[in-house]
């Protein structure tokens, strides 16, 4: 296979005999169709959900004729500043991959399926690890995994199981059924009524793992009200209860917290801006982007904070004119316009 005959990588994985699935992991974790992710890579579509200026995949193929054994590349594509992916690096990643597979990844070996370093790739944290391989064995309609079936065991018996011999991966395969309306009904009891008896670090991991499912509005709500209690904001609950639309419930709740004053810390302002963008529209942004300023002010960052938000935020093709207009209103506090004011230095420079 050369290089120069193949344009895009769904390209060569098809010319590999492959099948495959992509997933977006920049904001959230989201499946995307083949046309969607051709026509990003392609630099025709605009990614939709970019993180530090890149566009991140997950990409999962096989070779049916070959076996049932799935293989997994997690790439990340620079974007340029409308949002579209940089074909030069695009190129530059489809040669690397030809130079050192050939034809070679549609046999079966963990050796041709593996990609050759280079500066595309990624490794997931542990966390998005997890919900990534829930996802795929969702969309495959794999059976629940062995550890999944462990945690089971312990949300039905918590004071019988050991939590501690509980792989993360269960946990992430069973938040991924809570989003199951057909048949999920049996885990959502269990969660809302043994929740209490779960031990903390158990209920954290699970809460975190439902970032990137859309739960039913019974343990959405269950969840939002675990968000802030005892005056304090809680990390875990905060990310579970992410939605990939607009939530009133979950907006208003932001807003209350972010005026309040609640959410003045970098880690849970970064999962606002990680996790909830999608509940953004211009008051929030406002409120979003007067506790950044207050917090800049605070920890003496010199505006860095500020400007680190605003130029990711900036890059979400939803969120890019109500940002550019928080710019220019005129009803901003002092501290929001010094920032602002350094922001525009910064891009000045």
């Amino acid at each position: 296979m050369d290089a120069k005959q193949i344009n895009s990588i769904s390209e060569f994985l098809l010319h590999a005999g492959t099948d495959y699935l992509i997933f977006d992991l920049g904001r959230r974790l989201s499946s995307l169709d083949s046309q969607t992710f051709l026509d990003i890579e392609n630099g025709t579509h605009i990614a939709p959900f970019p993180r530090q200026k890149h566009a991140w995949f997950g990409i999962v193929f096989w070779n049916k004729q070959a076996s049932e054994q799935h293989y997994i590349w997690f790439v990340k594509l620079p974007l340029d500043e409308q949002g579209l992916v940089v074909a030069a690096s695009r190129n530059h990643f489809l040669q690397i991959i030809v130079d050192a597979l050939g034809q070679s990844i549609a046999e079966d070996s963990d050796k041709h399926q593996t990609l050759p370093d280079n500066p595309y790739s990624f490794v997931p944290s542990q966390s998005q690890l997890a919900q990534f391989n829930a996802a795929v064995r969702q969309s495959l309609d794999l059976p629940i995994s062995k550890s999944a079936e462990q945690v089971i065991a312990y949300m039905k018996a918590p004071q019988v199981v050991d939590w501690q011999t509980i792989a993360l991966q269960g946990i992430a395969d069973i938040a991924a059924r809570l989003g199951e309306n057909d048949r999920s009904e049996d885990i959502i009891e269990l969660t809302l009524q043994q929740f209490s008896s779960f031990a903390p670090s158990f209920q954290q991991s699970l809460m975190e793992m439902c970032e990137s499912v859309s739960l039913p509005p019974r343990v959405n709500n269950f969840m939002l009200d675990k968000i802030d209690i005892d005056e304090t904001v809680n990390l875990a609950a905060l990310r579970g209860v992410s939605q990939p639309q607009k939530d009133p419930s979950l907006a208003n709740k932001l807003s209350l917290l972010l005026q309040a004053g609640k959410m003045n810390r970098v880690d849970i302002l970064s999962v606002i801006a990680a996790r909830h963008f999608t509940q953004m529209d211009e008051p929030l942004i406002r409120a979003f982007f007067e506790a950044v300023a207050h917090l800049d002010n605070d920890e003496n960052y010199n505006g860095e904070l500020f400007i680190g938000f605003f130029t990711d935020l900036v890059q979400v093709p939803s969120l890019r004119a109500p940002m550019l207009a928080m710019l220019r209103a005129p009803d901003r506090s002092e501290l929001l316009s010094r920032c602002i004011g350094k922001l525009f230095a910064h891009t000045k420079g």
